[in-house]
């Protein structure tokens, strides 16, 4: 029967552009291709995967107050993951967007299935928390194609130069994990629900003299995910910690000419430690992000340079210098810096990105290096290698060090 269901989502998905809704309809973007992803640490690790992606939007008329229904989604057949073309259903299914919109004048409501970006522009976002992710996600935690979508009401409302969002989750979705952490399977302990486990929280933001400001609070399962190892428990002793995280911040952003000053400040009330332990431990979590970005005259060259701090109010036992000298463990601050450029030659036929993070006060270490190429205006190509080295006395990157590379080539119409 769930294989039934499944195939009957999956057909209804392929026919959508020919669903006979009435009214205005818009075909957003349409999107074929191949992409081969490697992890260079664990030559075990491929995906080739062959996609399909596009959007819409309907509505029953032009007017601007009419209401409007999104659909968004992508199939995959992948050749790591032999269920997606064994037996192919839901499963065939990512990055599903579906919600309808309804404007009243400066406000306006959305129900259904939503990704909402909150400071997703900065590699490492810290307050981009209303998404949960794919933690075993080839390119990266903090990659955004890594965000799973979420059921959730989101009201919002802009007048001139300000602007709120207000957003409730009554049935949370859990971050997707992978299916085992070294050789220990992780135990599905308990399922959301509805209501008691929502999350919810809200945005409100002002522009006023040329500076961007916004405020944020997020109430939030943990988004970097936290384990507990329960010793000879059978095949899963990892279980996933779930308690509640707090998320409070503040964006500011001030453009003068061709420089962009921009600054990310983020407060987590009763963080977990990102590891793998008997017991999870929770503390005060403060994060920030401040970067300079200068952009050419003509838009296409962009260069920035970033500072990263992370201030843990007790450092937990896991990232410590000494687990068991408490004066090790006390209030700590941890830094980094990080440089970006995002560059365009030959009229967008070469556009190269690169982003290196490097710990001033530890080890980390963080190279990332994209190069895209628009034959023509329907076909383009690109490959990406990141190297990730992690201190193992700093949490700030996730599950600690990766190599990857990954290569796609898409066609779109």
């Amino acid at each position: 029967m769930n294989r039934l269901i499944a195939g009957g989502v999956l057909g209804l998905l392929l026919s959508a552009p020919a669903l006979a809704i009435p009214g205005i309809h818009e075909r957003q973007g349409r999107d074929a291709g191949l992409e081969y992803a490697h992890d260079l640490a664990d030559g075990s690790t491929q995906h080739g995967q062959l996609f399909y992606q596009e959007k819409h939007v309907w509505s029953p008329s032009r007017e601007a107050m009419a209401p409007r229904v999104h659909l968004q989604y992508r199939l995959f057949v992948d050749g790591a993951e032999a269920a997606t073309y064994e037996e192919p259903g839901f499963r065939n299914v990512e990055k599903l967007i579906a919600f309808v919109e309804k404007p009243w004048g400066d406000f306006k409501l959305n129900v259904g299935l939503q990704e909402i970006s909150w400071g997703e522009n900065l590699l490492l976002p810290i307050l981009d928390v209303v998404n949960p992710r794919d933690v075993g996600y080839l390119r990266g935690f903090y990659d955004p194609g890594a965000k799973q979508s979420s059921p959730m009401i989101l009201g919002e409302w802009r007048s001139g130069a300000f602007d709120a969002q207000l957003i409730l989750v009554p049935l949370a979705v859990k971050s997707r994990q992978p299916e085992k952490i070294g050789d220990f399977g992780i135990a599905d302990e308990r399922r959301y629900r509805m209501g008691r486990d929502s999350e919810y929280g809200g945005r409100v933001g002002m522009f006023l003299d040329g500076i961007d400001s916004k405020v944020y609070f997020f109430r939030h399962h943990p988004r970097e995910p936290a384990y507990r190892f329960q010793a000879f428990s059978g095949e899963e002793d990892v279980i996933i910690d779930e308690e509640m995280v707090d998320t409070s911040g503040l964006s500011l952003s001030y453009a003068a000419a061709s420089w962009l000053l921009r600054a990310d400040l983020a407060w987590h009330r009763n963080f977990p430690a990102t590891s793998v332990a008997s017991e999870v431990e929770r503390t005060g979590l403060g994060q920030s992000i401040v970067g300079l970005i200068y952009t050419t005259d003509d838009g296409l060259q962009t260069l920035g340079v970033e500072l990263h701090n992370d201030l843990w109010e007790t450092l937990p036992e896991a990232y410590s210098k000494g687990a068991w000298t408490e004066t090790e463990r006390d209030q700590t601050l941890l830094s980094w810096l990080a440089f970006t450029a995002n560059l365009s030659f030959f009229q967008t036929l070469v556009e190269p990105q690169v982003f290196y993070l490097q710990g001033l006060d530890n080890s980390d270490r963080m190279v990332r290096l994209i190069l895209s190429s628009h034959v023509n205006d329907s076909i383009s190509i690109g490959s990406e290698y990141q190297k990730t080295e992690a201190a193992t006395t700093s949490p700030k990157l996730l599950l600690n060090n990766k190599e990857t590379l990954a290569v796609r080539c898409t066609f779109s119409w």
